[in-house]
C-alpha cells in the first residue's frame, strides 16, 4: 500500500511551552478551549521528556555568564546565574513547534484501506476486530511520532528536543507538540536564543557563522523544515513497517488541492477533495502514458540532436583543419617572402661587392695603364739619352724599363738604370764643358782651355745660352 502525504513543522515560537502543557495534557476534568478532543483516544497520547531544559540552558549558557560575571567588579552589574540573565534578555530561549502527519481527509480512506488488506490477508494476530484494529492503528501513530521526537537530537546539532506531546485524540490528523532550544551563537561567540542563528551553525559556512557572509536565514529554515518533514515520513514508515504485516509506504508530497485547503474547509468538502483526488490519480495515470510517449519523443530528439552535434563536430573539426592549412601557407608564403628578401638583400650585397670589384678592377687597369705609359716614357728617355735596345731585331726599351731586361753594362733597368743613365750623361757633358774629350771606355786627360765653337755652340744647344 501506498499513500502520498502530507508533514508539516511549523515553528510557533511565539507560544511559550509553560503556558502550552497545561492545554496539551488532554486532563478529561478540564475544560479545555479545544473542544475537537475525543475522550476516548486520550489514552494513546504519548509525553516523554528527552533531555531536561535547565542543564541545556545551563551547558549553553553557563559559560559565558560565568566569564562575564568574573569580569564585573560591581555586583549590580553581575547576572548571577542562567535564569537571570535570560529575565533580564527578556527574550525566549527556546521554542515549540508542531509536527503534523497528514490530514484527516487523506489519512481517513487509508486508515479503512489498511483494515481491509489486514482482514484479507490475515496477518493481524488475535481477533481483528474493528475498536481492535484501530486501537493498534492509534498505537502505531503514536509510536511512529515518538520515534520522530527521540531522533530528533540525532539530527539537528544545534538544537535540543527536550519534551514532547504526541496527539492522537484531537480532531484533525496526529500530531507531536515539542519544545526545543536553539543552541546557536552570534557572530562575535556569544550564545544566541535565535533559531535562525542555530541553523546557520548548524548548516551554513565559517564565514557565515562568523558574519562575513549574506545570512541565509530563511533558506536555512527551509532545509531545516524540509529535513524535519521528510524524518517524520520516515519514522513513520518504520512504525507501520515494524506493527503491521502489510507493506504500507507514505510519500511526502507537496502538492494537490486537499493539501492547500484550510482545516475548516476540509471537513464540508471532504466528499470533493476525494473526488479531485481520485481525479488527480487518473490525471497522473494519463500523464505517465503521455510522459511515456514524450520520453520516446525525446529520445529520437535526442538521437537527432546527437547526429546534429556530431556533424557539428565534425564540421568544426574540418573547419580548424582548414585554418591550420591556410595559417600554415600564410606562414610558408610568409617564409618564402622572408628567404626572398634575403635573397634580394644578398644580390645587392652581391652586385655592390662586384661594382666594388669592378672599379678596383678599373682603378687597377688605370694603374697598370698608368705603369705601362711610365715604362714607355722611360722607354723613350733611353733614347733621347742615346741608348736603344734591340733583340732580335726588336727594340726592346719598353722591356728593359719593365726589367724583363737588364743592361749588361750597367747590370740595371728601370729607373736606376736612367738614373745611371743620367749620371754618364750629366758626367760626359760636364767635361765636354771643362775642355775634355770623352770616348767610352776612354778618359780624355787633355784640356783645352778655349773651347771651339762647335763645343760652344753645343752648349747653348744642351744647356742654354751662356749667362
Amino acid at each position: 500500500m501506498e499513500l502520498e502525504t502530507t508533514a508539516t513543522v511549523d515553528v510557533q515560537s511565539s507560544k511559550k511551552w509553560s503556558g502550552l502543557k497545561h492545554h496539551m495534557q488532554h486532563d478529561p476534568n478540564v475544560n479545555h478551549s479545544n473542544k475537537d478532543i475525543n475522550q476516548s483516544l486520550t489514552k494513546y497520547n504519548v509525553h516523554g521528556v528527552i533531555a531536561h531544559r535547565d542543564k541545556i540552558l545551563k551547558q549553553h549558557y553557563g559559560q559565558f555568564v560565568t566569564e562575564h560575571d568574573a569580569k564585573q567588579k560591581r555586583s549590580e552589574r553581575k547576572y548571577g546565574s542562567v535564569t537571570a540573565y535570560l529575565e533580564k534578555q527578556h527574550g525566549q530561549p527556546d521554542i515549540t513547534a508542531v509536527a503534523t502527519f497528514g490530514s484527516k481527509e487523506l489519512l481517513a480512506p487509508f486508515n479503512e484501506q489498511l483494515y481491509q488488506e489486514t482482514l484479507r490477508n490475515q496477518t493481524f494476530k488475535g481477533n481483528l476486530s474493528r475498536v481492535n484494529f484501530n486501537r493498534h492503528l492509534m498505537a502505531t501513530y503514536a509510536y511512529g511520532l515518538t520515534k520522530y521526537a527521540q531522533g530528533f537530537n540525532k539530527r539537528n546539532s544545534h538544537i535540543t528536543l527536550t519534551e514532547y506531546y504526541a496527539h492522537l485524540d484531537e480532531g484533525g490528523a496526529p500530531h507531536l507538540h515539542y519544545e526545543a532550544i536553539p543552541r546557536g551563537y552570534t557572530a562575535t561567540g556569544k550564545p544566541s536564543e535565535r533559531l535562525t542563528r542555530a541553523l546557520i551553525d548548524q548548516y551554513g559556512t565559517d564565514e557565515e557563522r562568523h558574519g562575513k557572509g549574506k545570512e541565509k536565514g530563511i533558506e536555512y529554515m527551509r532545509k531545516w523544515r524540509a529535513q524535519e518533514d521528510q524524518a517524520l515520513v520516515r519514522c513513520m514508515n518504520a512504525a507501520f513497517k515494524e506493527r503491521f504485516n502489510v507493506p504500507v509506504k507514505f510519500d511526502l508530497t507537496r502538492t494537490g488541492v486537499a493539501l492547500k485547503l484550510p482545516m475548516e474547509l476540509y471537513k464540508k468538502y471532504a466528499d470533493e477533495i476525494i473526488a479531485m483526488k481520485q481525479e488527480v490519480k487518473d490525471l497522473k495515470t494519463e500523464t505517465k502514458a503521455l510522459q511515456a510517449s514524450v520520453a520516446q519523443e525525446t529520445k529520437t530528439n535526442d538521437q537527432l540532436k546527437q547526429s546534429n552535434n556530431d556533424l557539428r563536430e565534425r564540421i568544426r573539426i574540418q573547419e580548424i583543419e582548414r585554418k591550420r592549412r591556410i595559417k600554415e601557407q600564410l606562414k610558408e608564403r610568409d617564409d618564402l617572402d622572408k628567404k626572398r628578401e634575403d635573397i634580394e638583400k644578398q644580390q645587392q650585397k652581391l652586385d655592390l661587392e662586384r661594382s666594388k670589384v669592378a672599379m678596383a678592377k678599373r682603378k687597377l687597369n688605370a694603374e697598370r695603364e698608368n705603369i705601362k705609359q711610365t715604362y714607355v716614357l722611360l722607354g723613350k728617355l733611353y733614347s733621347v739619352l742615346g741608348y736603344d735596345y734591340v733583340d732580335k731585331g726588336k727594340n726592346v726599351n719598353y722591356e728593359v724599363a719593365k726589367g724583363e731586361f737588364k743592361d749588361s753594362n750597367f747590370n740595371k733597368s728601370g729607373f736606376p738604370l736612367l738614373f745611371e743613365m743620367i749620371k754618364i750623361s750629366s758626367a760626359k757633358r760636364l767635361k765636354q764643358l771643362q775642355g775634355f774629350t770623352h770616348n767610352i771606355g776612354h778618359t780624355v786627360t787633355h784640356h783645352d782651355k778655349n773651347p771651339s765653337k762647335s763645343l760652344s755652340k753645343s752648349r747653348d744647344d744642351d744647356f742654354g745660352p751662356d749667362l
